[in-house]
């Protein structure tokens, strides 16, 4: 299972459950999942951390949670077949080690929790070290999930705050090559201003329209539009169907300066 919590005004915090245990994706602040585990019936504790990149809004909580009563469990976490014994292992790039990370993890890395298995993939471009992890299970091994972040949202992708417009473009391209059945577990609710956006961009665009109501009516009954399918963006997802770098480059630029 996988856990949402709110954080901030947009932001989502993953937790990967796993043989009663939280492994937790981007913790920008500590609240909500300390809530949880000082509420929840059963005795829960964090196995480990696994953070994309190094802004405040996906670091944030670290040190609270390390310092916490539930950092500590039994889980089996290795990292490219070698067993990883900290007491709460927290993985990342190598420009997040000042926030916690202890295992510097790149393109290729495997890590084993139990029975699973995450893949980091690199995916620049927001900022300079940016990755993502290919989450698979044993039980459904052909439909992934990918906490990527900020390089990929519904309807959209993050800004350049940091990386290189090239890099970023480089970066989706690889993201839609994965499974289509992939689930996407992006770092942020921004998919209503984003099909907003492509909308207003693809008016005649009918897939478009359709997902853009969708999503507003979800919204409006305050219902969380992620996690996305891989397959609805590589459908609706302006920055993925676009046909080439300066068509990408255009789109991004004019994102940019857009009021909503």
């Amino acid at each position: 299972m996988i856990r949402r919590f709110n954080a901030f005004s947009d932001n989502y915090i993953w937790g990967i459950e796993i043989d009663q245990t939280i492994c937790l994706v981007d913790p920008g602040e500590s609240r909500e999942v300390l809530k949880f585990l000082e509420n929840f019936k059963k005795r829960y504790s964090i196995g480990a951390i696994l953070v994309t990149h190094r802004h405040h809004d996906h670091v944030g909580g670290i040190k609270d949670l390390v310092d916490s009563s539930f950092a500590s469990s039994d889980l089996k976490i290795s990292l490219n077949g070698l067993p990883v014994s900290n007491k709460l292992p927290i993985f990342g790039p190598a420009d997040c080690q000042k926030y916690g990370v202890k295992h510097v993890v790149s393109n290729g890395d495997f890590i084993n929790i139990g029975d699973n298995i995450l893949e980091i993939l690199n995916i620049p471009g927001h900022t300079e070290q940016h990755i993502g992890y290919l989450f698979r299970t044993a039980k459904d091994p052909l439909r992934p999930a990918f906490f990527c972040g900020d390089t990929l949202f519904g309807g959209g992708c993050g800004r350049v705050l940091g990386g290189s417009l090239i890099d970023l473009y480089e970066s989706l391209k690889k993201i839609s090559k994965l499974p289509h059945e992939t689930l996407v577990y992006c770092a942020h609710e921004y998919t209503e201003a984003n099909l907003k956006f492509a909308r207003e961009l693809f008016p005649d665009n009918p897939e478009i329209s359709e997902r853009y109501s969708k999503v507003k009516r979800d919204r409006e009954k305050l219902l969380p539009t992620i996690p996305t399918k891989l397959s609805y963006e590589l459908k609706t997802n302006p920055y993925l169907t676009c046909k080439n770098f300066n068509e990408f480059r255009a789109i991004r630029m004019r994102k940019d300066n857009w009021k909503g």
